[in-house]
């Protein structure tokens, strides 16, 4: 079965990023891909978005997989599989760059095919080219050596911090390697590029991390409104039900006396904590390592070293994800721009082969043109082009895929559309004096890691039907007064398209806020000029009784085009974060000094 086939027949959604569970599946140790074609001569040079040809050709016909431990700096061995390129069944000797990732979810296998073929980034497509892959599981899971923290978060933790630059000056090392390494994967795998990169490692050239963030709170805890998670520490029955799956699937390396290695590892996973607990606040201390969590694992807090790093960076992400969707615009606007790009796709979070069946758009040729800049030095243009890619949903086809020098975009105009009490939303603000549209509390949204399900009830207000199209894109922010007769209130904002026939249509076109985690503070990072909240255990304050506050609440990024003749719907649905109160009701402001509006970047 041929890659793209193969492709097809992995995802759903990606990743989830808490608890998800690997089949193991062994590869043979040499393998021909069945996709190659022979080298092209000739070719004009071409180097565009999914376009590239003249630059690069398919120089090899299979690879070799080899597995085996490399140690870092604290003697902790990480389990590698190595597959590098072969021609007419023989390994080569060429110097090749290499591209690994760091993985907590089992270097050899993905959803029962090989990792470093199925896992999103799909990086043995790249062998052909030249260049030499990499998968390696994270110290403490799987067969690697060592005591996880946090699971899918272990990278920050001393000692763990410094694994990833030590295997990547491993392999820098290595007779097959020309000394440029890259890396890649997506979600945890995403997260874990943007921790080596915090570390700086001098041979590291090149990174595409996708669908990570920069603020992990943010992402975690998505408006203040915490994830219910068990706290697992070291000898708890779910820390170590989890564990023992782990090493269950996991594969020994290659050698005699590989199964008696593996059992080693195994058993050094006996301490490892599975869950730093809820974490409710960015200065919370977590309950199981008593780490300042939010800290230690925020990208943004070792804003300097990302800035600092000499490494060429593509963040990506897709339009229809929660959580992870903004890290990447906000990496993208924080680290040095001569070095970074961006690039963001329609589809859930990770499916780029569901993009590809459904726009054409081949993230690996988007690999390949970045890897053979960064780290074979190809004069190819990648980093002279307009460094934003995008696609707009409802744009037509030969148009839906834009490029920007910048994010937000420069022609955004930031539109207010004022709530009315008739349920209107509309570009005058109401006048007369301030009412409320009244509704009642509702069951919370369904809040999976990176998905938010949709509300029922809440207050739904449209626009007429629109007298010509209207383009959306950038960051939407809410603007609502609300008053409660209860305490708190977790607030979520929709958009959604109503076609005539009454038909709507959304994504992940939504933002939430807990009202009680309202208060604004500055950023500690560029943040677009968007609100920022401190989320901290002092600034935590209740909705005072027979009083109104002031919500300001972000919207993820989207671009979305409304249809002539469509309505814009903005929903405002509310429930309580005590499971016992779901019978509050929620009183929004409109109109008067206590307007409440939803800000649209607005494409001319």
């Amino acid at each position: 079965m041929g890659m793209d086939m193969k492709r097809k027949l992995r995802e759903s959604a990606c990743l989830v990023a808490f608890t998800f569970l690997l089949a193991s599946c062994a590869s043979p140790s040499s393998q021909s891909t069945s996709d190659v074609s022979a080298p092209q001569t000739g070719e004009p040079k071409v180097s565009a978005p999914n376009q590239y040809s003249g630059y690069s050709t398919k120089r090899f016909d299979g690879y070799e997989r080899s597995s085996f431990y490399i140690p870092v700096r604290d003697g902790t061995r990480l389990a590698v599989d190595l597959f590098r390129p072969t021609l007419d069944g023989e390994l080569v000797d060429d110097k090749l760059p290499v591209v690994w990732m760091h993985t907590p979810y089992n270097r050899r296998s993905y959803r029962g095919q090989p990792a470093a073929e199925a896992y999103p980034g799909y990086a043995l497509e790249l062998v052909p080219y030249g260049y030499n892959v990499a998968v390696v599981d994270f110290r403490g899971v799987y067969a690697s050596f060592g005591k996880n923290i946090g699971y899918n978060r272990g990278e920050w933790v001393e000692a763990a911090k410094w694994d990833a630059y030590d295997i990547t000056e491993w392999f820098a090392d290595q007779s097959y390697s020309n000394g440029n390494i890259g890396m890649w994967g997506c979600s945890a795998t995403g997260g874990s590029q943007m921790q080596a990169l915090t570390t700086t490692p001098p041979s590291l050239k090149a990174v595409i991390p996708m669908s990570a963030e920069l603020d992990a709170y943010a992402f975690a805890m998505s408006g203040g409104v915490p994830r219910g998670q068990a706290i697992s520490t070291p000898g708890s029955t779910a820390s170590q039900d989890m564990i023992r799956r782990r090493d269950i699937m996991a594969v020994a390396v290659d050698g005699p006396e590989a199964e008696t290695l593996l059992e080693q590892a195994k058993a050094e996973h006996e301490q490892n904590i599975e869950s730093v607990g809820q974490v409710d606040f960015r200065d919370s201390l977590s309950p199981s390592t008593g780490f300042e969590w939010w800290a230690v694992s925020s990208p943004h807090t070792y804003l300097d070293d990302l800035k600092s790093a000499n490494t060429g960076v593509m963040v990506v992400a897709n339009w229809d994800e929660a959580g992870t969707c903004h890290g990447s615009f906000l990496t993208f606007n924080n680290l040095n721009p001569e070095n970074v790009k961006l690039l963001a796709g329609p589809s859930t979070h990770c499916a780029w082969s569901d993009v590809e069946e459904k726009t054409g758009f081949n993230l690996v040729t988007e690999e390949l043109r970045f890897y053979d800049h960064w780290l074979k030095g190809v004069d190819n243009n990648v980093m002279s082009e307009p460094a934003v890619t995008y696609y707009t949903y409802n744009a037509p086809d030969d148009a839906a895929w834009r490029q920007s020098e910048v994010w937000p975009l420069a022609d955004e105009v930031r539109t207010p559309f004022y709530l009315t009490p008739e349920n209107r939303l509309q570009e005058t603000a109401a006048t007369g004096q301030t009412e409320a549209v009244d509704f009642a509390m509702t069951e919370p949204p369904l809040a999976q890691t990176v998905t938010l399900g949709p509300s029922e009830g809440g207050a739904l207000f449209e626009t007429e039907p629109l007298e010509q199209a209207i383009e959306v894109t950038g960051h939407p922010v809410a603007n609502l007064w609300i008053s409660s007769d209860q305490p708190d209130a977790d607030v979520t904002v929709y958009i959604h398209d109503v076609a005539p026939d009454g038909s709507k249509q959304s994504y992940q076109m939504l933002g939430r806020l807990r009202a009680s985690r309202r208060a604004i503070a500055e950023a500690p990072f560029d943040n677009l000029g968007l609100p920022w909240h401190s989320h901290t255990i002092e600034d935590a304050a209740p909705i005072p009784e027979g009083q109104a506050v002031e919500l300001a609440i972000e919207l993820f990024p989207m671009s979305y085009i409304f249809q002539k003749g469509h309505k814009i719907q903005v929903q405002v649905a509310a429930s309580s974060p005590d499971a016992e109160t779901q019978n509050g009701r929620v009183s929004l402001l409109t109109g008067g000094e206590k307007a409440s509006w939803i800000d649209l970047p607005i494409i001319p």
